[in-house]
């Protein structure tokens, strides 16, 4: 609704169409929550954290490699493990606050 009248105001000043647009997207930059625009959140451990934090969890797997994910959301780690049976397991965590996760 207030982009809609903020529009109209925008037609009957005259103003020419880009500049419109551009106060028009300003004025919903605004409004729009912040999250919105985040491409995702800075992690607060390292890596070698998260992976620490996963070996103490599944103290007899070998970590195979740490990436950290980052798809619009919070940061987190995936962590490729090798469990003593030989099976190939997935672990998340956190990237904020450490917890663990399959």
């Amino acid at each position: 609704m207030r982009g809609l009248i903020i529009l109209v105001c925008l037609l009957l000043c005259g103003l020419p169409g880009i500049a419109g647009a551009d106060l028009l997207l300003a004025e919903r930059a605004k409004a729009a929550p912040r999250h919105i625009f985040q491409s995702g959140s800075k992690a607060r451990i390292s890596n070698q954290q998260a992976a620490s934090k996963a070996k103490r969890h599944y103290p007899g797997n070998k970590i195979l490699s740490v990436k950290m994910i980052r798809s619009g959301g919070p940061a987190v780690y995936r962590i490729k493990m090798l469990s003593e049976q030989g099976v190939v397991k997935l672990v998340f965590v956190d990237g904020n606050n450490g917890e663990v996760f399959e």
